[in-house]
């Protein structure tokens, strides 16, 4: 008797012992459930972020009217240059010859049908010495054709706003007549850092009368260069020296 009264109180025991348990962990379930719903909801709420799209910038250059505070950069810009250069012992002077398709030449801004014609060029580069305010200037005459165009390119020193300066003109005419009627410039350009260059061009139906003392300066500019590079010297004789395009065309045809 005594042996089956214990066994009995140990079945007890042991069934008592987990139904405690079962209702520890019940409980312990139902804490935790809700938790666990509002994690989900909340990751459920969390909208999906999308990856950040690159975003691009369009400048369009108005190169026949600026506003004041362009204008007043462009005038000092010239301003700094203005005064006749001195150069330093380097130079360099080089010519070539260069054929470009119809799309490589508008490309480069050149006018439409220029591209099948070889483009002769001459340049000119001279340097400055340390304490100037320029380090270099590039003066580059080419003949497309036609057409002939110059481009005076100034390079200045230790400026933290303006990158470089040049002054273009293009026309109908040969070298010789571009040269000796000192030929005035049609286009300015401010480059400059971090920011959209300043492109002051003329324009046949705009009212340019405000802008005419800063194509003056650009013009004296020019004509100084032109004097100091002894450009009418120099560019015809380097052109001389060129080939004719019929010859290059057959000396690139037999190769």
């Amino acid at each position: 008797m005594q042996r089956k009264f214990a066994m009995k109180f140990m079945v007890h025991s042991v069934l008592a012992i987990f139904v405690v348990l079962g209702g520890i962990l019940s409980v312990q379930a139902q804490q935790v459930s809700p938790g666990k719903a509002e994690t989900q909801g909340a990751l459920a709420k969390t909208p999906t972020q999308a990856a950040p799209q690159p975003k691009i910038q369009v400048n369009f250059l108005n190169t026949c009217n600026h506003p004041e505070g362009d204008l007043a950069e462009m005038v000092l810009a010239l301003a700094a240059v203005r005064s006749s250069p001195s150069f330093s012992s380097d130079f360099e002077v080089s010519r070539g010859i260069t054929t470009l398709t119809e799309a490589e030449a508008r490309a480069a801004g050149a006018p439409a049908g220029t591209g099948t014609t070889p483009s002769s060029w001459v340049r000119i580069r001279r340097e400055f010495p340390e304490k100037a305010v320029l380090t270099d200037v590039q003066y580059s005459l080419s003949v497309d054709g036609d057409a002939t165009s110059e481009v005076l390119a100034m390079h200045l020193r230790d400026s933290r706003e303006v990158l470089q300066i040049l002054i273009s003109d293009s026309v109908t005419g040969t070298p010789a007549q571009v040269l000796k009627l000192d030929t005035p410039p049609d286009r300015i350009r401010i480059e400059r850092f971090g920011k959209s260059s300043i492109v002051l061009a003329r324009c046949a139906a705009a009212d340019q009368s405000g802008y005419e003392s800063i194509f003056a300066t650009a013009r004296e500019i020019l004509e100084k260069y032109r004097v100091a590079m002894a450009v009418a010297s120099v560019v015809p004789g380097e052109l001389a020296r060129l080939p004719k395009a019929k010859e290059s065309k057959s000396t690139n045809g037999n190769h």
